[in-house]
């Protein structure tokens, strides 16, 4: 009975998406096109404060120095 009560074995593994994995997604976008996309530059600039976005594409594109510098 305990054995069905234990985690499975790649529980850990399991991860759920983020709005950004989301919209990479969407725009059918790999790691290597992130930084030439002017849409996905454009989601991240409406998205930057409230959504998660990969601090070298913040950094990338200069946002966030303002803050930084405040």
């Amino acid at each position: 009975m305990s054995d069905m009560l234990a985690k499975p074995k790649n529980e850990a593994a399991v991860q759920s998406l983020t709005s950004f994995d989301h919209v990479v997604a969407a725009l059918g976008i790999t790691p290597d096109q992130y930084k030439d996309s002017e849409q996905l530059k454009d989601w991240v600039r409406r998205n930057k404060d409230e959504k998660y976005v990969p601090t070298d594409l913040l950094k990338h594109w200069g946002f966030g120095e303002d803050e930084e510098a405040a």
